[in-house]
Order: C-alpha cells, then sequence, then structure tokens
C-alpha cells in the first residue's frame, strides 16, 4: 500500500469513474485500475463494484473512504509544515473570469513563480457558471468567478468587487440624460450571454425595473462586448475597472451605475476537501496582489 494508490481511491470515490480520476492524478486508466488492484491485494478485499456502468463503492470500500481521507490530509500537513515554498511542487489547475484575466492575473502569476518556482499553473479563462460546473465535476482545483461559493462543501475568499457602469462609445454622442431604461428603445445592448453571473444580476436589474429591450448583441466574452462597443456598435453594462484605459484614453464613455444595481464580488473557491495545500496558498497570494474594491 502506498500513497498513490490511496490518493488514486480519493479521486475515483469523490469523482464517480477512474476516466476522471486519471485525468486528475495526470496519469492514464491503466494505470488508475493497477493501483486500484494493488491496493485491493494489499487489503485483501474488493473496494468497487465495475459490473455496472457506473463504478460504485463496495460495503468494505465505504468502510476505508474516512481512514483514507485522514492519511491523505495527514501527508498534505506534512508537507505543508516541513516542505519549503521553493520545494512546494505540483499541478494546480486554475480557472478565472476576464475580469480578472484583464487587470491582475500577471502580477497573481508573477508572484506565484517567484515564490513556489516548482508549481505548473494550468489556467482557463471563461464565464462564472461554466468555470464553477468545472470547479464541481473536478476539472478545475480553484477558481476565481463572480458570485458566492457554490455550497458549503467550498472554501472562499473574497478578492473585492467590481461596479457595473453603463459604457457607450464616445462616438455614439449619447448624452448623461439619455441614460437609463430608455437608451434600450434606441440602440443596441451588447451583453453576456447567461452563463456569466453578470448577466444574471443584470437580468434581474431589467427584470426589476421592467426594462424592455430591444435589439441584443450577446456574446461569450467580455473583452468581445467591449471590443463591439468601442466600435460603436451599441452600449453595454461592464466592469469600468477593467477598461481604465480605453476610459481614460476617451475611447469608451461611462454613465455611471444603474440605479439599484449592487457592486459583484468576486471570490476564489476552492472545495473544503482539496487536501493539498496549493490550494489555500495561491488564494492567499490573490488576496494579495487583488486590487479590485474591498467594500
Amino acid at each position: 500500500m502506498n500513497i498513490k494508490q490511496l490518493e488514486t481511491f480519493y479521486w475515483i470515490e469523490r469523482l464517480g469513474s477512474f476516466s476522471a480520476a486519471a485525468e486528475r492524478v495526470f496519469t492514464t486508466q491503466s494505470t488508475v485500475s493497477m493501483r486500484i488492484q494493488e491496493l485491493e491485494q494489499s487489503l485483501g478485499a474488493k473496494l468497487f463494484d465495475r459490473s455496472g456502468r457506473t463504478v460504485r463503492l463496495t460495503p468494505k470500500g465505504k468502510e476505508i473512504v474516512p481512514y483514507v481521507q485522514q492519511l491523505i490530509e495527514l501527508v498534505a500537513e506534512m508537507q505543508q509544515r516541513f516542505t519549503s515554498s521553493d520545494a512546494l511542487s505540483g499541478f494546480i489547475r486554475l480557472g478565472v473570469v476576464e475580469a480578472v484575466a484583464t487587470t491582475w492575473l500577471p502580477r497573481f502569476i508573477r508572484m506565484l513563480q517567484e515564490r513556489y518556482p516548482r508549481v505548473t499553473l494550468e489556467l482557463e479563462v471563461a464565464l462564472s457558471l461554466e468555470l464553477t460546473e468545472k470547479l464541481h465535476n473536478g476539472t478545475l482545483d480553484v477558481i476565481f468567478s463572480l458570485g458566492q461559493s457554490p455550497g458549503p462543501n467550498y472554501a472562499s475568499e473574497s478578492l473585492g468587487s467590481l461596479q457595473i457602469e453603463w459604457m457607450a462609445s464616445s462616438s455614439l454622442g449619447i448624452a448623461e440624460n439619455d441614460v437609463g431604461p430608455a437608451l434600450f428603445e434606441y440602440w443596441p445592448f451588447i451583453t453576456l450571454n447567461r452563463n456569466s453571473y453578470h448577466s444574471a444580476n443584470i437580468q434581474a436589474w431589467m427584470t426589476e425595473n421592467k426594462v424592455r429591450c430591444g435589439r441584443t448583441i450577446v456574446c461569450n466574452s467580455m473583452s468581445g462586448v467591449a471590443i463591439l462597443v468601442n466600435a460603436g456598435l451599441g452600449f453595454t453594462l461592464l466592469p469600468t475597472f477593467c477598461y481604465r484605459q480605453d476610459i481614460d484614453a476617451g475611447h469608451l464613455k461611462v454613465f455611471g451605475t444603474p440605479e439599484g444595481m449592487q457592486p459583484v464580488e468576486v471570490f476564489a473557491i476552492y472545495p473544503m476537501d482539496e487536501y493539498r495545500p496549493i490550494a489555500r496558498l495561491i488564494t492567499e497570494i490573490a488576496v494579495e496582489v487583488s486590487d479590485f474594491t474591498i467594500l
């Protein structure tokens, strides 16, 4: 019996399949099967029932789950306590929203490389709901995303908040007194798709204020929305913090925050049963480098 076998058992139990566990521990499915066979031989008992379409724990497999969790957590605690930052190694899969990617992400990566040079980062930029789904199914280890933690089994740390404001190209000549629900009648509204927490926030505001939206352009990228708005194709509601350069250069004009619309908070989120210390350590770096507004 060894820690790799126990770690493999842990991820099969958590993710529900040999293939998902193989991806999670960065090995082949045949290696995962071999490790479980060796673990079963050393314990003298079958741990998984593989007779059906899905993998299920046997009674003996269920019995050892808490012991495996304790052992893995103890190993992680030992690594955290006795391993220097230079020696800390591993592979971390991080998902971030564009609001992070277009602002302080480079500073975060630079600090991560300085403190933990042997840690390998795999980065994914996507919308909030997509990131949350991938965190839930084990495809991502940590996410920096808009909105609260997806459940009680996740740890979360605030990275600050973003104020959503009206924005349009200066070339459209929109006046201050034109801004409001009536604006939707005259210009296309350019917005993110429904996988965005930001989009859900806007939709709730529109419903509450009985705003009727005419022409709409829907995009799956915040940067894409900003490009279209910059080109004078319509107006939008976006976190202005992310577009200070275009605003300061006079390309984009800001018209303030819609009445009643609250700032959106960004969180670092990871599973509470994530036994490796690196998830918590990179969250600490994110808290340190984020320059989003602290409310």
